[in-house]
Protein backbone atom coordinates (compact mmCIF):
# COMPACT_ATOMS: atom_id res chain seq x y z
CA UNK A 1 0.00 0.00 0.00
CA UNK A 2 2.81 2.37 0.89
CA UNK A 3 4.48 1.51 -2.40
CA UNK A 4 1.27 2.40 -4.32
CA UNK A 5 1.04 5.71 -2.47
CA UNK A 6 4.72 6.39 -3.19
CA UNK A 7 4.17 5.80 -6.94
CA UNK A 8 1.20 8.17 -6.97
CA UNK A 9 3.18 10.83 -5.14
CA UNK A 10 6.18 10.32 -7.44
CA UNK A 11 3.95 10.49 -10.52
CA UNK A 12 2.26 13.64 -9.22
CA UNK A 13 5.61 15.31 -8.48
CA UNK A 14 6.88 14.42 -11.96
CA UNK A 15 3.73 15.90 -13.45
CA UNK A 16 4.11 19.09 -11.43
CA UNK A 17 7.76 19.45 -12.46
CA UNK A 18 6.70 19.31 -16.12
CA UNK A 19 3.96 21.89 -15.51
CA UNK A 20 6.37 24.23 -13.72
CA UNK A 21 8.95 23.80 -16.52
CA UNK A 22 6.36 24.60 -19.21
CA UNK A 23 5.11 27.63 -17.25
CA UNK A 24 8.66 28.91 -16.81
CA UNK A 25 9.41 28.41 -20.51
CA UNK A 26 6.29 30.37 -21.51
CA UNK A 27 7.22 33.10 -19.04
CA UNK A 28 10.75 33.36 -20.47
CA UNK A 29 9.40 33.63 -24.01
CA UNK A 30 7.02 36.37 -22.90
CA UNK A 31 9.85 38.25 -21.16
CA UNK A 32 12.17 38.08 -24.16
CA UNK A 33 9.39 39.25 -26.49
CA UNK A 34 8.48 42.16 -24.25
CA UNK A 35 5.13 43.83 -24.59
CA UNK A 36 4.92 44.03 -28.38
CA UNK A 37 1.75 45.31 -29.94
CA UNK A 38 0.74 45.86 -33.54
CA UNK A 39 -1.29 48.85 -34.72
CA UNK A 40 -2.43 50.27 -38.05
CA UNK A 41 -1.37 53.88 -38.66
CA UNK A 42 -2.29 56.23 -41.50
CA UNK A 43 -0.15 58.87 -43.18
CA UNK A 44 -1.37 62.41 -43.64
CA UNK A 45 -3.59 62.91 -46.69
CA UNK A 46 -1.48 62.74 -49.86
CA UNK A 47 -2.23 64.05 -53.36
CA UNK A 48 -1.22 62.75 -56.77
CA UNK A 49 -2.06 63.74 -60.33
CA UNK A 50 -3.75 61.03 -62.34
CA UNK A 51 -5.74 60.46 -65.50
CA UNK A 52 -8.94 58.43 -65.83
CA UNK A 53 -8.10 55.56 -68.16
CA UNK A 54 -11.41 53.72 -68.06
CA UNK A 55 -14.80 53.76 -66.35
CA UNK A 56 -16.61 50.45 -65.98
CA UNK A 57 -20.19 49.62 -65.04
CA UNK A 58 -21.23 46.04 -64.48
CA UNK A 59 -25.02 45.70 -64.08
CA UNK A 60 -26.49 43.45 -61.43
CA UNK A 61 -27.55 40.00 -62.43
CA UNK A 62 -29.45 37.17 -60.90
CA UNK A 63 -29.89 33.61 -62.01
CA UNK A 64 -31.51 30.52 -60.60
CA UNK A 65 -30.82 27.00 -61.75
CA UNK A 66 -32.48 23.71 -60.86
CA UNK A 67 -30.53 20.52 -61.43
CA UNK A 68 -31.10 16.86 -60.56
CA UNK A 69 -29.11 15.18 -57.81
CA UNK A 70 -28.42 11.52 -57.18
CA UNK A 71 -26.78 9.78 -54.24
CA UNK A 72 -26.70 6.45 -52.47
CA UNK A 73 -27.40 6.23 -48.75
CA UNK A 74 -25.42 4.07 -46.32
CA UNK A 75 -27.59 1.05 -47.19
CA UNK A 76 -26.89 1.47 -50.91
CA UNK A 77 -30.39 2.70 -51.71
CA UNK A 78 -30.55 5.32 -54.50
CA UNK A 79 -32.09 8.74 -53.86
CA UNK A 80 -33.00 11.28 -56.54
CA UNK A 81 -33.66 14.92 -55.78
CA UNK A 82 -33.24 18.45 -57.02
CA UNK A 83 -30.76 21.16 -56.12
CA UNK A 84 -31.66 24.81 -56.52
CA UNK A 85 -28.74 27.17 -57.08
CA UNK A 86 -29.31 30.90 -56.90
CA UNK A 87 -26.66 33.48 -57.83
CA UNK A 88 -26.96 37.22 -57.20
CA UNK A 89 -24.24 39.66 -58.27
CA UNK A 90 -24.79 43.32 -57.34
CA UNK A 91 -24.07 46.13 -59.77
CA UNK A 92 -20.47 47.30 -59.60
CA UNK A 93 -18.83 50.61 -60.47
CA UNK A 94 -15.13 50.93 -61.26
CA UNK A 95 -12.68 53.60 -62.36
CA UNK A 96 -9.18 52.83 -63.64
CA UNK A 97 -6.57 55.54 -63.05
CA UNK A 98 -3.09 56.07 -64.48
CA UNK A 99 -0.61 57.94 -62.27
CA UNK A 100 3.17 58.31 -62.27
CA UNK A 101 3.53 54.98 -60.42
CA UNK A 102 1.29 52.93 -62.72
CA UNK A 103 -2.38 52.00 -63.00
CA UNK A 104 -4.77 51.32 -60.17
CA UNK A 105 -8.47 50.57 -59.93
CA UNK A 106 -11.13 51.72 -57.51
CA UNK A 107 -14.26 49.57 -57.51
CA UNK A 108 -17.27 48.92 -55.35
CA UNK A 109 -21.00 48.43 -55.07
CA UNK A 110 -21.94 51.31 -52.77
CA UNK A 111 -23.19 54.85 -53.39
CA UNK A 112 -19.71 56.35 -52.96
CA UNK A 113 -18.34 54.30 -55.89
CA UNK A 114 -21.42 55.06 -58.01
CA UNK A 115 -20.95 58.81 -57.47
CA UNK A 116 -17.25 58.59 -58.34
CA UNK A 117 -18.07 56.65 -61.52
CA UNK A 118 -20.77 59.20 -62.46
CA UNK A 119 -18.60 62.30 -62.04
CA UNK A 120 -15.55 61.03 -63.99
CA UNK A 121 -14.98 60.43 -67.69
CA UNK A 122 -12.25 58.64 -69.60
CA UNK A 123 -9.29 60.92 -70.36
CA UNK A 124 -10.13 63.33 -67.53
CA UNK A 125 -7.26 64.65 -65.38
CA UNK A 126 -7.89 64.41 -61.64
CA UNK A 127 -6.33 65.11 -58.27
CA UNK A 128 -6.32 61.82 -56.33
CA UNK A 129 -6.27 61.97 -52.53
CA UNK A 130 -5.20 58.94 -50.53
CA UNK A 131 -3.47 57.80 -47.36
CA UNK A 132 -0.76 55.24 -46.86
CA UNK A 133 -1.55 52.54 -44.29
CA UNK A 134 1.27 51.17 -42.19
CA UNK A 135 1.44 48.10 -39.96
CA UNK A 136 3.54 49.29 -36.98
CA UNK A 137 4.92 47.04 -34.23
CA UNK A 138 5.84 48.67 -30.92
CA UNK A 139 7.87 47.27 -28.05
CA UNK A 140 6.70 49.55 -25.27
CA UNK A 141 7.11 52.99 -26.87
CA UNK A 142 9.87 51.94 -29.30
CA UNK A 143 9.02 51.21 -32.94
CA UNK A 144 10.24 47.71 -33.86
CA UNK A 145 8.98 47.75 -37.47
CA UNK A 146 6.88 49.93 -39.77
CA UNK A 147 5.66 48.36 -43.03
CA UNK A 148 3.59 50.05 -45.74
CA UNK A 149 0.93 47.52 -46.70
CA UNK A 150 -1.92 49.41 -48.35
CA UNK A 151 -3.00 52.63 -50.05
CA UNK A 152 -6.38 53.92 -48.89
CA UNK A 153 -8.10 55.76 -51.78
CA UNK A 154 -10.12 58.74 -50.58
CA UNK A 155 -11.32 60.67 -53.64
CA UNK A 156 -10.55 61.86 -57.16
CA UNK A 157 -11.49 65.44 -57.99
CA UNK A 158 -11.52 66.62 -61.62
CA UNK A 159 -8.96 69.35 -62.28
CA UNK A 160 -10.40 72.66 -63.40
CA UNK A 161 -10.42 73.09 -67.18
CA UNK A 162 -9.84 69.36 -67.49
CA UNK A 163 -11.62 68.35 -70.65
CA UNK A 164 -11.47 64.62 -71.23
CA UNK A 165 -9.20 63.95 -74.21
CA UNK A 166 -11.60 61.41 -75.70
CA UNK A 167 -14.49 63.92 -75.73
CA UNK A 168 -12.26 66.75 -77.03
CA UNK A 169 -11.10 64.61 -79.99
CA UNK A 170 -14.70 63.62 -80.78
CA UNK A 171 -15.70 67.30 -81.09
CA UNK A 172 -13.00 68.08 -83.71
Amino acid sequence: MAQKQSRKTSSFIGYMRKEVAVTLAIGMIALTNGCKREVIEHSKTLHEDAKVVQTVYEPSRHSTDVSPTFHLDSDGDPHVGFAVTSISVPETYAVVFQCQHGKFIVEGEDQRHKELWQKLSEGQKVDVTYQEEYRVVYDGTNVVSRDLFKYHFMDAVPKTNSVPEVKAEAEK
